[in-house]
């Protein structure tokens, strides 16, 4: 009699008929396949570090700093070429309190004093108005410049000083330092839409075409232009030391960045996230020193294990403000707006050892 050889889930040695075998192997293969996946991940962005060092240990003797510290990508991702760069490994621990919100309980102040900017003198002067986090207004030689509109996101600790509403009409360029949530804000974007001229990082042009913006300029790290009709001011597209994934599974595919404004009489920095470079912030010195005004972030830096190369604590911010020659007026910019992390903003007065640095209300309109 033949023996019927097909293969029978009846003689098979693992048991189908019990309600957890399949549950079982589908989270087995799941896991290996997470595993492997993650090895592969782990094993790219190894090789990708290691080729950045070498890159970083072959401009190290490089004279010219634009040369040392030009814009670096490997594998069609933006990475920073600066030797105090270091790639956060993150621990579960830090990983589970970063998701959670327990890095985020000592930000909430209710004594910060909000005032509304004085539009009057925004047109008629040289000013300076923060308006949270890193969105400022300067006011130069007749132009208004808006630096990382975030207005109404809801994510504020607090609200904006004023409507975008306010604004309409008044700014006449927006600089942008990358694609951060708390620094690029798609409602803002299409509120100013192309009445404004737009200065972006490389990599990001596309993100503002698809919603309909294309009075946009990108810029990489050094390159200057002088604005449309303004051949007295120019703008500066500076390197800074940071990142514009937002996940551990986005790519750095935009770059970001820092700005100077330059026209006849002044000189201003807008310092976008950054950890501290004391190298770089020398470098911009020696090329655009001396500053009216520098805006410096001096938030979001605890714990150290996660932010150390993202962005500086406030004694780090006045080391920069040091290194980029001691501008007439600096101010502390990035704190008290956005839930991020774990530092106390009760000693941001840490900064406030030299009347030179300070830090102002929201709203608060300077004359420069």
């Amino acid at each position: 009699m033949p023996v019927n050889k097909r293969p029978s889930f009846v003689n098979f040695p693992i048991p189908f008929d019990h309600p957890y075998t399949i549950p079982t192997l589908v989270a087995t293969v799941g896991a290996s396949a997470l595993l492997y996946y993650s090895l592969q991940a782990s094993h790219k962005a190894d090789l990708k570090e290691a080729i950045r060092q070498q890159v970083v240990e072959k401009r190290r003797h490089l004279k010219r700093k634009e040369d040392k510290f030009a814009s670096l990508k490997i594998e069609k991702q933006y990475v920073n070429p600066f030797k105090e760069w270091k790639t956060q490994n993150v621990s579960v621990m830090d990983s589970l309190c970063l998701w959670l919100g327990l890095y985020n309980n000592n930000q909430i102040l209710k004594d910060i004093p909000i005032v509304k900017p004085r539009t009057d003198l925004i047109k008629t002067e040289n000013t300076f108005t923060w308006l949270g986090q890193s969105t400022c207004i300067f006011s130069i030689e007749g132009l208004r410049i808006l630096t990382d509109p975030v207005f109404d996101h809801d994510k504020r600790l607090r609200p904006s000083p004023c409507l975008m509403q306010d604004l309409k009409g008044l700014i006449d360029i927006v600089l942008v330092s990358h694609q951060h949530f708390d620094h690029l804000d798609e409602k803002a974007v299409i509120q100013f839409g192309n009445d404004v001229t737009w200065y972006i990082p490389l990599g990001l042009r596309e993100w503002f075409v698809k919603r309909g913006v294309e009075n946009v300029i990108e810029l990489d790290w050094w390159q200057e232009i002088h604005h449309k009709g303004r051949p007295d001011i120019l703008i500066a597209c500076i390197p800074s030391m940071h990142e514009s994934r937002s996940t551990t599974f986005d790519k750095d595919e935009s770059l970001w960045c820092s700005f100077v404004l330059k026209s006849k009489r002044d000189r201003i920095f807008f310092c976008g996230d950054t950890g501290y470079v004391p190298e770089l912030f020398q470098s911009i010195r020696d090329l655009y020193a001396p500053f009216t005004l520098a805006a410096i972030p001096i938030g979001t830096f605890e714990p150290q294990s996660v932010f150390k190369s993202l962005y500086m604590s406030p004694q780090e911010a006045a080391k920069a403000h040091t290194d980029l020659g001691n501008p007439a007026l600096s101010v502390g910019i990035h704190w008290g707006t956005f839930i991020n992390s774990n530092e106390n903003f009760q000693h941001i007065s840490d900064i406030n050892s030299t009347s030179r640095f300070i830090t102002t209300c929201f709203g608060e309109t300077l004359i420069i």
